[in-house]
């Protein structure tokens, strides 16, 4: 009985702690001459080229073109996260709703990392020659 309490609690835990995305916009606060910087390149705009190919709803296309889409407060439509389209910040780093609600500095790097791997979730050969 006591296991599953605890394992419970931990399950609670987690669910309670579960970082949500939340959109380049809140990034500016502190990291302004990055976001600056970042929206400079195309891959920051890279969701109107899904709207002029008219697949701004292709499941197929979403993962690459938005952040968050599949994930706990990701990217879901234009009409209901417009604030997710393109690649932001997150996409990268992970959402960042904990990184704002961290007080130090050493809770805001812990919330902070970028998989090894993270540019080869999207930079394939599946459909695209270029990549």
């Amino acid at each position: 009985m006591i296991v599953l309490i605890i394992i419970l609690f931990l399950a609670t835990q987690s669910l309670a702690e579960q970082a949500v995305y939340v959109g380049m916009d809140k990034c500016k606060a502190c990291h302004s001459e990055i976001v600056k910087e970042y929206s400079g390149f195309k891959r920051s705009r890279n969701f109107r080229i899904l709207e002029m190919r008219g697949k701004e709803h292709d499941p197929q296309c979403l993962p690459c073109h938005t952040t968050g889409y599949g994930e706990p407060g990701g990217f879901v439509s234009v009409e209901k996260t417009p604030h997710l389209k393109n690649v932001q910040c997150e996409t990268c780093h992970g959402p960042a709703s904990l990184h704002l609600k961290a007080t130090t500095l050493e809770e805001k790097r812990k919330t902070v990392k970028i998989p090894h791997n993270i540019c080869t979730k999207c930079h394939t050969q599946h459909g695209h020659r270029e990549f």
